[in-house]
C-alpha cells in the first residue's frame, strides 16, 4: 500500500519527476492546495475505496500520517 500511496500522491500533486517519501510534509509541495487536496482525496477513494472526511484529511501533516489512517480504515 505504501508504494501505491506514494504513486497516488505523485499523480494527484503532479510530482512525477520528484522524489516522494512517507516522511514528506504535504504542505512542503507547491501543489498542495485545495485542488491538489481534492484530487488526492478522489484518487484515494478510487484506488482504495476509502472515504476520508475533510476534518481527517486536514489533520494529516505527512504522507505517513495519511498512510496510517488508510491502514486503520482498511482493517
Amino acid at each position: 500500500m505504501k508504494e501505491q500511496l506514494i504513486a497516488i500522491v505523485k499523480e494527484a500533486l503532479e510530482l512525477e519527476n520528484e522524489n516522494v517519501s512517507l516522511t514528506d510534509h504535504l504542505s512542503s509541495y507547491e501543489s498542495w492546495d485545495s485542488l491538489g487536496r481534492l484530487s488526492l482525496m478522489a484518487l484515494i477513494d478510487e484506488s482504495f475505496d476509502i472515504q476520508l472526511s475533510d476534518e481527517e484529511f486536514n489533520s494529516f501533516e505527512t504522507i505517513e500520517d495519511l498512510h496510517k489512517a488508510l491502514v486503520a480504515k482498511k482493517q
